[in-house]
């Protein structure tokens, strides 16, 4: 997996946009490098919140990096209301990351655990991407415009994403989201036997493994997923649920 020299890094905004209700996209100006699936420390305040919040990143091009988030305490909840031209200061990137392979490539993401997936599309030969939602879709041009084959589930319409999901004629498949479609997954894909690599979302303090804060059960011990993932195959996760 890429392991990049992580570093600290000032940085102003570009744009601030609310997709939906409380999910933005946060675009950001200057000189980044990362793998798809790995995630940064954002922070635009000095003392209040203590902590930084970890954002994975969901897209990287020549001079910006974009990150998609939803408002959910007071730390995103700053984050909402930046402008363009507010600054940041990043630390990243950290993690590991998906694996580029030149394989048949299943895309699963659930709300705004689809936010590595873009950038891993795009990076990728054109996989097949399946986007989960719990209410109103929201940025299927983008994914569109980067995939061979976009299928959509809502819960407001009786269907989640592991209902549509089918792995038949694929090497492998990489997931972000909620845990419970993250093990449905695993059940899935173990049946076909199809290795499954998942991106865990767990509260990071500090984002290089000292606190932690981040621990998870795997079969070979226990594992901090800002150090150790967020990218982990799902066989090895010893799930909760």
């Amino acid at each position: 997996m890429d392991k990049r020299v992580a570093v600290r890094v000032n940085s102003s905004v570009v744009e601030n946009e609310r997709v939906i209700s409380d999910v933005f996209l946060l675009k950001l100006g200057g000189d980044f490098s990362a793998a798809p699936g790995q995630f940064y420390m954002l922070r635009a305040w000095e003392l209040d919140p203590l902590l930084s919040r970890p954002m994975s990143v969901f897209d990287l091009t020549d001079g910006t990096i974009t990150f998609l988030y939803e408002v959910c305490g007071r730390g995103t909840q700053r984050l909402s209301r930046l402008s363009p031209g507010d600054e940041l200061v990043l630390f990243g990137p950290l993690g590991n990351g998906f694996e580029l392979v030149e394989k048949q490539v299943a895309l699963v993401g659930g709300g705004v655990g689809i936010a590595p997936l873009f950038y891993a599309a795009r990076k990728l030969n054109r996989p097949d991407v399946y986007l989960g939602f719990q209410d109103e879709p929201f940025l299927l041009e983008r994914f569109a415009s980067v995939t061979g084959n976009l299928r959509i589930s809502s819960e407001k319409e009786g269907k989640l994403v592991t209902d549509i999901f089918r792995p038949d004629g694929y090497d492998l498949c990489y997931a972000c989201g909620p845990q419970a479609m993250l093990e449905t997954l695993c059940t899935i894909c173990q049946d076909a036997d199809i290795p499954l690599f998942v991106s865990l979302e767990e509260r990071m303090a500090c984002g290089i493994g000292a606190c932690l804060g981040c621990a998870v059960r795997t079969s070979t011990g226990i594992r901090q997923v800002c150090r150790d993932g967020p990218v982990f195959l799902a066989s090895e996760v010893i799930w909760d649920g």
